[in-house]
């Protein structure tokens, strides 16, 4: 590139710089200068930059540097890129591309964080944040508008982790939105005023470039997620009591067989953890029973009432009411179990009230349903005791039958403890009392079963 050519690149990307990034800009030198004067932020500002700088950070963002660029040469090529939006970009880079490096590495729920977003690309939101942004405020009224706005989001942020304050976070909410409607209308009636200027190649370019950067963006981020998964893994696939030198066996099972597939990869790493494969033949095994184990999830076998339940159908009873299950799995011996999640109630500082549905049995047959309630605080259990009387009597209807349900209601709505019979096997609801720790403190469990063990 021409000196020429520099100098109009970065004339043309200070003349894309609107009020609003500007006063983002000044706020943020401000903000960085206090950090680093300050006396009492100095050396925490240090040390988060010290941390930055590592080669373990470092080397993915340059990573995903060059990969942009090599898009960018792409779009460039394609005539569809020039260096009017070189702003746009630098600000994509920033915003998407950093910070989804960021979220599908610790997304909980990798299968859908890709997903998510594809759909966030594409999403009228992302439409309304272009529109509100083609038009700004001067520069004085953006200044002051930023911290106020700032400041407002991060009080309604705080208000929605606390209960107490749930009016106060509608309040902020509330205010939030009318915020964004009116910068959103401001931009709106300034477009219409001046749709000719508006209605030109060089605006659309800056919404169609950043949409294409990112779904370009999509198979790097599959494959870090990928690396991160792995990486993730096997650097700690030790600690399972597994022999080193199997590591490189297992490595290869991995690229090789479960490939990209991250939730299989997280099951082969729980499956290792209880069965602690001594050699190769076993570290196969493992793999070989697990992908059987899936291809029996796609087709589940029947399960005859006598034996229990299917445990993938067993895995939905309580889909209706919200309620999902981890995968049905081996637990110890030839014990196999599957759990939700606790969902909890109240406000307690340390332990809360919560609920949560379990599914035990063999490998073919889940023969003991459970609706478990703990609680911690007793003076906060209404909540608590009425979701475990919904759960109940749901897991009873898709369980058992709606017949069941109306014998055994008055027996669930009461909350005494009672044992009743179901055709091959029982119903039983049982309370227990904390032994020591928190006074008033109880478990409550509703156990559907059926087997060889209900009948003994």
């Amino acid at each position: 590139m021409s000196g020429d050519s520099l100098i109009g690149a970065i004339q043309a990307f200070l003349g894309s710089v609107n009020s609003r990034e500007a006063a983002a800009a000044i706020w943020l030198v401000i903000f960085a200068i206090y950090v680093f004067v300050a006396q009492s932020t100095r050396s925490s500002a240090i040390g988060v930059l010290r941390a930055f700088v590592k080669p373990v950070l470092l080397i993915p963002l340059a990573v995903a540097v060059l990969y942009a660029a090599a898009e960018i040469w792409v779009l460039h090529r394609s005539g569809l890129w020039s260096a009017a939006n070189l702003k746009t970009t630098i600000l994509w880079l920033a915003t998407f591309g950093f910070v989804t490096m960021f979220e599908v590495a610790t997304a909980k729920n990798r299968p859908a964080s890709l997903a998510k977003v594809t759909r966030d690309v594409v999403s009228v939101t992302a439409v309304l944040v272009f529109i509100t942004g083609l038009h700004t405020f001067p520069l004085i009224v953006e200044l002051i508008a930023l911290p106020v706005v700032a400041t407002i989001a991060m009080m309604g942020e705080v208000a929605k982790h606390r209960p107490e304050h749930a009016q106060v976070s509608r309040l902020l909410g509330c205010t939030i939105s009318a915020i964004g409607f009116s910068y959103l209308g401001f931009s709106l009636l300034r477009t219409i005023e001046q749709w000719q200027k508006a209605a030109t190649w060089a605006t659309a370019s800056e919404f169609v470039i950043p949409v294409l950067l990112s779904l370009g963006f999509l198979p790097f981020l599959y494959g870090w997620r990928t690396y991160v998964a792995n990486n993730s893994m096997f650097a700690t696939i030790g600690i399972f009591g597994i022999d080193k030198r199997l590591v490189p066996y297992a490595r290869w099972l991995a690229i090789t067989r479960i490939r990209g597939n991250i939730v299989l990869l997280d099951r082969w790493r729980k499956a290792l953890q209880n069965s602690r494969p001594a050699n190769k033949a076993e570290l196969k095994h493992s793999l070989d029973a697990l992908l059987a184990l899936t291809l029996r999830e796609k087709s589940p076998p029947t399960v005859h009432p006598k034996d229990g339940w299917s445990p993938y159908l067993a895995m939905q009873f309580m889909a209706d009411l919200g309620v999902e299950t981890g995968h049905y799995h081996r637990s110890y011996d030839d014990e196999w179990f599957a759990s939700s999640p606790m969902r909890e109630f109240g406000n307690g500082a340390i332990w809360r009230n919560n609920v949560a549905y379990y599914i035990e049995g063999s490998e073919h047959a889940a023969s003991v349903l459970k609706i478990k309630i703990n609680i911690y605080d007793p003076e906060q259990s209404g909540e608590a005791e009425d979701m475990f009387i919904v759960h109940a009597l749901h897991l009873l209807e898709q369980a058992v039958s709606l017949d069941a349900v109306e014998r055994l209601k008055s027996l669930v709505v009461s909350l005494d403890d009672f044992a009743a019979d179901i055709p091959f096997g029982q119903v039983t609801l049982t309370r227990e009392p904390f032994m020591g720790g928190i006074p008033g403190g109880y478990s409550r469990k509703f156990i559907v079963q059926r087997g060889s063990d209900a009948t003994d």
